[in-house]
């Protein structure tokens, strides 16, 4: 995938985000869609595409609607260095390791948002915050398998196909 394409889905999830997404909101939360795709890019891809459009338009969201500049860029990168380092270790081609990236990267995410902002001196506690999360990370779950589906087809490669040079090929030369 080229950064433009990359540009132009964050962009259309940015827009999304901010006008539509609220009249999905259960309980008066809603999924973040840019989270979703900086966790699943930097999961799928080889690339910096997650972080680098994460921080782009968490920068892009703070200035437009967030209380601090560079808060959200920051909770942007920690989710896509925590998804880059699961990517090393799980297999990317399947959705449970996406599923539990995607959680892993959003409690990087809600964890450095708050620490920032408990820095900053806004007065959310830890149970205010914690009472949203459950339908939160639900939302986020389900639209980053929803994304896995749509970007992984273009990124793995199939196991029957010629060319596939991933970790499960036989090995053809193997003597004893």
């Amino acid at each position: 995938m080229k950064y433009r394409y990359a540009f132009l889905i964050f962009f259309a999830a940015f827009t999304l985000q901010s006008t539509l997404i609220r009249y999905i909101a259960v309980r008066n939360v809603a999924p973040n869609l840019l989270l979703c795709l900086v966790a699943v890019f930097s999961f799928l891809y080889e690339d910096y595409y997650g972080m680098i459009m994460g921080v782009i338009f968490g920068i892009i969201w703070d200035l437009s609607l967030g209380l601090y500049a560079g808060v959200t860029s920051v909770a942007f990168l920690a989710a896509a260095l925590t998804a880059s380092f699961l990517k090393r270790y799980w297999n990317h081609e399947h959705a449970l390791p996406a599923f539990f990236a995607s959680l892993l990267g959003t409690a990087a995410y809600v964890l450095v948002f708050w620490l920032i902002y408990k820095l900053a001196g806004v007065p959310h506690s830890a149970i205010y915050i914690l009472k949203r999360q459950p339908v939160f990370f639900a939302y986020n779950a389900i639209f980053s398998i929803v994304f896995h589906w749509i970007f992984a087809r273009s990124v793995i490669r199939h196991r029957m196909d010629k060319r596939y040079k991933g970790v499960f090929e036989p090995a053809k030369n193997f003597r004893l």
